[in-house]
């Protein structure tokens, strides 16, 4: 079967070339196929054009006013992926596409949650997901929420209440989604963000492939920050009824 990288990676502005120069070099060092990517800081109307010779295939969710959002999501050349429909928000910040890999449909979400009521909206973001979705779905983002703060937070709580926890967990399981790395590292504490305002260590990032697809997971990892103050989470993820030449 084929097999490929799926990332996922709050980039925090790539409105500078030479910031878009460094993300993109770094992504390839670390042989990304499939580049979920939040915080871009892209308008709608002001979104460059970006060539490169690895990664061709771009889609984008720019915020229609403020720059402080922006998501999107980068495929290496290499994936033989043929779009047939998105779907965007106007603020920014979720991206939607779906498509083939050879003669499988997949649909690829990225969301960018805000930092306040993050539950609410990211199950009217699912919600939106749910109707659109075709074939096997990959979700990924930057959630802003930890799932479970006792061992998904170094101060082991969360401003979320126990009860929209429950609600976004169960949101997700109804989707048959599953935390890949929390399900390969049932009992590790890593994190992927830390703020200096509350002097503590989160598992906000997330990577999210169909729970009957962990067989196809070969690891799932959280990598050092670099170029932001947020960590890339990747998924080696084998690609079922594909052979390699249509894949990665």
């Amino acid at each position: 079967m084929a097999s490929i990288k799926i990332i996922t990676y709050n980039v925090h502005g790539l409105n500078s070339p030479s910031k878009r120069s460094q993300i993109l070099n770094l992504l390839k060092k670390h042989k990304a196929d499939i580049c979920l990517l939040q915080e871009t800081h892209f308008q709608k109307r002001k979104i460059p054009t970006f060539k490169h010779a690895f990664y061709t295939q771009w889609f984008h969710s720019g915020s229609d006013s403020k720059a402080s959002k922006g998501v999107c999501i980068c495929l290496g050349r290499h994936v033989n992926f043929t779009l047939t429909d998105e779907c965007t928000d106007h603020e920014g910040r979720y991206i939607y596409i779906k498509g083939h890999i050879g003669t499988t449909m997949y649909t690829f979400g990225n969301i960018y949650a805000p930092n306040m009521e993050q539950v609410p909206w990211i199950r009217s973001a699912m919600r939106k997901l749910s109707t659109f979705t075709e074939g096997t779905l990959i979700l990924g983002g930057d959630f802003n929420v930890a799932l479970n703060p006792i061992i998904d937070t170094s101060a082991g709580r969360s401003s979320v209440s126990v009860k929209s926890l429950a609600k976004l967990i169960r949101t997700l399981q109804s989707m048959h989604l599953t935390d890949v790395w929390r399900t390969i590292h049932p009992s590790v504490k890593d994190y992927t963000f830390y703020s200096n305002l509350h002097n503590s260590y989160s598992r906000l990032y997330y990577l999210f492939p169909p729970n009957t697809h962990v067989q196809y997971c070969q690891s799932a990892s959280i990598l050092s920050q670099v170029l932001s103050d947020h960590s890339i989470v990747e998924l080696v993820y084998e690609l079922p009824h594909t052979p390699p030449s249509v894949g990665a």
